[in-house]
């Protein structure tokens, strides 16, 4: 995590893709109040392979008590001390010179965590709320599990924005402003544009599953909650037989899900974050997972409509538009 230790705080300065210090708070990502320091003073960059900082002041920035050119690029070395203003002032100290990263920052401790591409606040055991970027909107998602009639509750967040889950608050860090990672060619590919192959054991109590696009094929190990995920397959490929419209196909009240299933309303809202987090990081980052469940009022269901079920080595089922290649 890429920072520098400001030198009356405890506290380091994280630093972003494209970082500005100066003194106009609009303009600048770290602000310097004193009026010796140029309105965006000095900026420092990540070239992919390391950390650059450049001065852009009247005054003057200072790299280990030596003067920089103004506009020229110097090559940060961890260690280093800089100055802003003049070489008396108090320094800098360049503490971390990793690749940048996406954090959550504590707010009362100021301690910092990579934030991930599906993450669980405030932790894993038991989540209450998931934060997840969408590569089709370029959007950071923060997301309650207690949404108890199952509609939409995602509220989009931005760099600096303060995230409140439990008893934890955290500030949210975006290295790059925007909250985007790196571009592939699979960007605006979703979860829905998978097949999905289940295979059930014969007393179900393993559900394994197979995602596969093209040349792409991704095999899960099993988990609790792709139950939850069989359960809604069974309900959507019911609801085929009968012929009814794709748009009306497998939604579920979330009241017989929860009693057929035997769990609670969070426990059901907390599966399907764990299903999204698991299936999130084993597809590459830009795929979306977002509508592995889908959500209206009161009801969910599968969002994915290429599927088959195996019991065993037999087909139970499969769905009328499943692509047909080679397993």
């Amino acid at each position: 995590m890429a920072s520098l230790q400001h030198p009356d705080r405890d506290q380091p300065v994280y630093l972003m893709a494209h970082h500005t210090i100066g003194r106009r708070p609009d303009r600048v990502d770290t602000r310097i109040t004193s009026s010796e320091i140029s309105g965006i003073h000095a900026a420092i960059q990540w070239t992919g392979t390391h950390w650059n900082i450049r001065d852009l002041s009247r005054n003057g920035t200072w790299l280990n008590n030596q003067q920089m050119v103004p506009a020229k690029n110097y090559a940060l070395q961890q260690g280093d001390h800089i100055a802003f203003g003049r070489a008396g002032n108090p320094p800098w100290v360049v503490e971390n010179l990793d690749a940048p990263e996406n954090l959550l920052v504590d707010l009362e401790s100021g301690e910092a965590q990579a934030l991930e591409q599906y993450h669980l606040l405030p932790d894993e055991r038991e989540p209450l709320a998931s934060l997840h970027y969408s590569p089709l909107t370029g959007q950071w998602l923060y997301e309650l599990t207690g949404n108890s009639n199952g509609g939409h509750s995602a509220t989009m967040v931005k760099h600096g924005d303060r995230i409140d889950c439990g008893l934890y608050s955290w500030r949210l860090f975006l290295a790059d402003n925007q909250g985007a990672t790196k571009e592939l060619s699979l960007q605006q590919l979703s979860i829905t544009d998978f097949d999905l192959r289940f295979s059930v054991s014969h007393h179900e109590e393993h559900v394994q599953l197979q995602l596969r696009q093209q040349d792409l094929k991704q095999a899960l190990p099993a988990r609790i909650h792709n139950y939850l995920l069989l359960y809604l397959a069974r309900a959507r490929v019911r609801d085929m037989q009968r012929g009814v419209d794709s748009e009306a196909q497998g939604w579920v009240s979330i009241q017989l899900a929860t009693r057929e299933l035997g769990i609670t309303v969070n426990h059901l809202n907390t599966q399907i974050f764990r299903a999204r987090k698991q299936i999130g990081e084993s597809l590459p980052d830009a795929i979306d997972t977002s509508r592995l469940v889908e959500r209206r009022s009161w009801e969910i269901r599968l969002g994915c409509s290429r599927f088959e079920i195996y019991k065993g080595s037999q087909l139970e089922s499969q769905s009328d538009t499943l692509t047909q290649t080679p397993a």
